[in-house]
């Protein structure tokens, strides 16, 4: 497979993408988790077939090399009439729209939101339901300082994953690693993405937004999820006839790296079902 094509939305803050197979006739947008970037989608676009998939992964606003938003502005709906932006500027007509974690979440804020800019969504392992605790995490990572490496070799030991779980190669997570890490004017580096990100709750009444969804609609749950409980997500699936549940089992939450294979059949058989 090529590397993606590179390139850069105008706008408020300014959109980074990647993008494979510009001609091909089905085109899917892909947004990622919080504190990732569009290349943990690599994988996944190299399985499906470039004759037929023109596939767009946006680094989100705050992430990989797209701005940061000041004042902060980091809710599910920011991200949605981000991604409608690319849409415009990139001209592309009915997508279907994919997201991971917070990505997906983001694409559930789009559905309910635009039901009219894309043929369907697709939800991968995202948080149907929050908690508490999970509040207070983020919230804490929020608070945390920035992190500055000496050198890249130490950024590069140091890159963890979160939740850090799943059988992913090591290949994938020393890729990601360098895709996530930037430069710094006096030599050291640090993450490439605005830690303002993080925030309590997830800002979407998800459960509701999934009742009322009005495009065909995949929740994917990796089967050993602590993220996506398989009750919420049966609960979600079952309150809309629009909205189907796939489980990949054996796998954990980073499903876009742990098992791209898997995720890209589920996404093809679930699109060719569209007609």
């Amino acid at each position: 497979m090529s590397d993606p094509s590179s390139g850069f939305i105008e706008g408020e803050p300014r959109l980074h993408y990647l993008e494979w197979n510009r001609t091909a006739p089905a085109a899917l947008i892909l947004l990622h988790g919080n504190s990732a970037n569009a290349w943990w989608w690599r994988g996944f676009a190299a399985r499906l077939d470039p004759r037929r998939y023109r596939l767009i992964a946006l680094d989100l606003r705050g992430h990989g090399d797209s701005g940061w938003a000041r004042p902060a502005a980091y809710a599910p709906e920011d991200y949605a009439a981000d991604a409608l932006r690319a849409l415009a500027a990139l001209r592309v007509n009915q997508p279907v729209v994919i997201g991971h974690s917070m990505g997906g979440i983001a694409t559930v804020a789009f559905a309910a939101r635009y039901p009219h800019a894309a043929r369907a969504a697709v939800a991968v392992d995202i948080a149907v339901t929050s908690s508490p605790r999970r509040n207070r995490y983020l919230a804490r990572l929020k608070a945390l300082p920035t992190v500055i490496y000496p050198d890249l070799e130490t950024a590069r030991a140091r890159f963890r994953l979160m939740p850090n779980d799943g059988e992913i190669p090591p290949e994938a997570i020393a890729e990601i690693a360098e895709r996530s890490l930037k430069r710094l004017d006096d030599g050291r580096y640090t993450m490439k993405f605005d830690r303002e990100s993080f925030f309590g709750s997830d800002g979407l009444d998800v459960p509701a937004a999934l009742a009322s969804m009005r495009m065909p609609t995949l929740l994917v749950r990796a089967g050993m999820s602590r993220i996506m409980t398989a009750e919420a997500a049966a609960r979600a699936a079952a309150s809309n006839r629009l909205v189907e549940l796939v489980e990949i089992p054996a796998t954990h939450h980073h499903l876009p790296l742990e098992r791209p294979d898997l995720l890209a059949a589920a996404v093809a058989d679930f699109v060719a079902r569209l007609g």
